[in-house]
C-alpha cells in the first residue's frame, strides 16, 4: 500500500488517516496504536511523521504511581480515589473570618478528620485538626456536609471539601472531578502524603509556571516511557514524548498553567501564610492587620507599581477613591517607610501622610463580607484612580493586584470565585 509522504493528506482507509484519536486504556485502543505505529515508519520524511503525531490524539490511563491526598507542583491538593481525581473547583468558595472561623474549629474538634501542615521538614499528614499556630494548614473534611451548619451550600457538596485555614480565618471548596488532561497529570506527577512523614519541598514547591513544567514534562516523559514500553517503536514513542512534553501547545505546559489556576495550600516559607509573598512589600500594614482584634483588609498602592506616575496628585486620587468606596470612620491609612502612627481615614492628616509618602501606601479596612466583595472594591478603585491597587485578606489567604490597564493584573482572586471555577480549568485545555 501507498503512503503519501504529505502529511495533510494521509491515507483515509488506514489509522493514520482515519483514526486520530485512541483509547490507551484499552486493549483495543493499544492494538491501533501499534498499527499507526508500524504504518507511521512507512512514511520515508520525518517532517511528515512528526506531523502525523502530532495529529494524534491518546487518552491516556492514570497512573498507578500513586493514591490518596496528593501534592501538586504549586502546593496545591488533590485526591486521587481509584480513577477519578478530586480538584477544588474555586468557583465553590466559601469563606469564614474571626467568631464564625473560630466556631467551625470547635465544631470539627473531635471528628475523624485528616489534616496536612507544612512543618519544617515538609507537608506532613495527620489526624484531626492542625494546629492553630500554623501559618499554612489545610484539613480535609468528609462528608462535606458538616460544614453545612456555618455553609447550607456545603450540604449539597457530593465530594469531600477542603478547608484551608488562614490568619483567623478559613476557606472552603468543594472538591470535585478534575477534567481529565488534569487528572492525568495530577496522577503523574502528584506527590502522596503519608501519616507521620513529611513531604519534602522540593517534591512540590514549583511557585512558577516554568518550574511546573518542568516536573511535568519530566513526568509525562517518564509517564509514556512505562505506559508503551516494547508496545511501540522508539520513533513513535520519542515523537508522542515530544509532542505530550515540548512547547507552549504541550500537554505539560498547558498542565502547568491549569496547575496555577488552583487553589494554592502550600508555599515557601512555611512561616507565612500561602498567596501571601507580596505582603513582605507591605510589613508594617500586615503587621498590623495581624494584631487586629478583628480581621481586616489591606488595599495599598506601591511606588513599583506607579513607576510612570508616582506623585502626589496620584496618592491623592487614591485616597479620594478609597473614601468614596468604604466607609472612612472604619478606616486607616498608613505609610510604609515611615515611623508615622495610622491616621483615621476621614481625618486631614491622611491627605498629609498621602502627599509626602515615599513608600508604599495602604488603607486598613473592616473585612467585607466575601472575598468577591473586596476584589470589585479593589477594581472600582483602581479604575477609579487610573492605576494599580493592591488588596489583601491575610483570613483568608487573599492578595491581588487590581489593574485597570491589565498589564500588572496579578494575583490569587481566581481562587475565590472570580472566574468560572473549573470551567476556566477546562478552557485551558
Amino acid at each position: 500500500m501507498t503512503f503519501s509522504a504529505d502529511p495533510a493528506r494521509p491515507p483515509l482507509d488506514t489509522p493514520l488517516g482515519a483514526i486520530a484519536s485512541f483509547d490507551l486504556s484499552t486493549t483495543t485502543g493499544m492494538a491501533l496504536l501499534r498499527r499507526f505505529d508500524a504504518q507511521l515508519r512507512l512514511i520515508g520524511d520525518a517532517d511528515a511523521q512528526r506531523a502525523a503525531v502530532r495529529r494524534l490524539s491518546c487518552r491516556a490511563p492514570l497512573s498507578s504511581r500513586a493514591t490518596g491526598l496528593l501534592a501538586l507542583p504549586g502546593g496545591a491538593l488533590a485526591l486521587r480515589r481509584e480513577e477519578t481525581v478530586l480538584v477544588c473547583d474555586p468557583a465553590s468558595a466559601c469563606t469564614a473570618a474571626g467568631p464564625a472561623a473560630t466556631g467551625l474549629r470547635a465544631q470539627l474538634a473531635g471528628l475523624p478528620l485528616q489534616s496536612v501542615a507544612h512543618a519544617p521538614g515538609g507537608l506532613l499528614l495527620r489526624s484531626g485538626l492542625p494546629a492553630m499556630e500554623a501559618a499554612q494548614a489545610i484539613t480535609l473534611v468528609e462528608p462535606a456536609g458538616l460544614l453545612a451548619p456555618l455553609w447550607p451550600q456545603a450540604a449539597s457538596w457530593r465530594g469531600p471539601a477542603l478547608l484551608r485555614w488562614g490568619q483567623g480565618g478559613a476557606v472552603a471548596w468543594e472538591m470535585v472531578p478534575a477534567p481529565a488532561p488534569l487528572a492525568l497529570g495530577a496522577s503523574v506527577v502528584g506527590e502522596p502524603l503519608a501519616v507521620g512523614e513529611p513531604l519534602p519541598r522540593d517534591l512540590w514547591d514549583a511557585p512558577t509556571g516554568d518550574d511546573r513544567y518542568q516536573l511535568l514534562a519530566t513526568g509525562l516523559a517518564a509517564y509514556l516511557d512505562e505506559l508503551l514500553g516494547n508496545e511501540v517503536s522508539d520513533l513513535l514513542r520519542f515523537e508522542l514524548a515530544d509532542h505530550w512534553t515540548d512547547g507552549e501547545e504541550s500537554l505539560a505546559s498547558l498542565l502547568a498553567d491549569g496547575l496555577g489556576l488552583l487553589p494554592s495550600c502550600f508555599a515557601v516559607p512555611a512561616e507565612q501564610p500561602a498567596g501571601l509573598a507580596a505582603l513582605q512589600d507591605w510589613p508594617r500594614a500586615a503587621a498590623a492587620v495581624a494584631a487586629s482584634a478583628a480581621p481586616m483588609a489591606l488595599l495599598g498602592i506601591a511606588p513599583q507599581d506607579w513607576s510612570w506616575g508616582w506623585q502626589a496628585e496620584a496618592r491623592q486620587a487614591f485616597l479620594r477613591q478609597v473614601r468614596r468606596a468604604v466607609p472612612a470612620d472604619a478606616a486607616v491609612l498608613l505609610a510604609e517607610g515611615a515611623a508615622a502612627m495610622p491616621v483615621p481615614l476621614a481625618e486631614i492628616g491622611a491627605d498629609r501622610t498621602a502627599r509626602q509618602a515615599v513608600a508604599a501606601l495602604a488603607v486598613l479596612l473592616p473585612l467585607p463580607a466575601t472575598p468577591l466583595d473586596l476584589l470589585l472594591l479593589g477594581r472600582r478603585v483602581a479604575q477609579g484612580c487610573g492605576g494599580p491597587v493592591q488588596l489583601a485578606a491575610p483570613c483568608w489567604g487573599l492578595w491581588h493586584r487590581c489593574d485597570p490597564q491589565a498589564r500588572l493584573e496579578a494575583g490569587n482572586g481566581g481562587w475565590y470565585s472570580l472566574g468560572g471555577g473549573l470551567e476556566e480549568l477546562e478552557d485551558v485545555f
